[in-house]
């Protein structure tokens, strides 16, 4: 299903989810850590990444790598980058057949965004001594 994911985000159509609650700290961290996540909108990927232990991350696009942190605040996990630590990425995130599908700021009326398991090695480097 994964070459379909692409084609089903471009038309609108959001993956099956599997379940309708947001995922809580604990079930997005046991969905992804450990791994590099692509990232996905409106057809393309737009960047990948890797989810480290302890709420940290790395996230790497065509301007380069930026180290995070995340936390859950509510029902949504808040991204917080290096570049601007001080205006978190809040997503309500979902499971799917996939991966998982997230919504901005938790609006349901927003375009979803899709992460799936990723084969790309990233060239960032790791920090924080993970």
């Amino acid at each position: 299903m994964r070459q379909w994911l692409p084609i089903l985000a471009l038309c609108g159509l959001a993956a099956p989810a599997l379940a309708q609650e947001p995922l809580n700290a604990e079930a997005f961290d046991a969905l992804t850590r450990g791994k590099v996540m692509d990232t996905w909108s409106g057809g393309q990927i737009y960047g990948v990444e890797k989810f480290l232990p302890g709420g940290r991350s790395i996230w790497e696009d065509q301007r380069g790598c930026m180290y995070g942190t995340w936390k859950q605040v509510g029902e949504m996990i808040c991204f917080s980058y290096e570049d601007d630590p001080s205006t978190p990425d809040c997503w309500t995130y979902f499971e799917t057949e996939e991966g998982l599908s997230a919504q901005l700021d938790g609006n349901p009326e927003a375009a979803p965004i899709y992460l799936t398991p990723s084969a790309y090695t990233m060239t960032c480097n790791e920090y924080l001594g993970a």
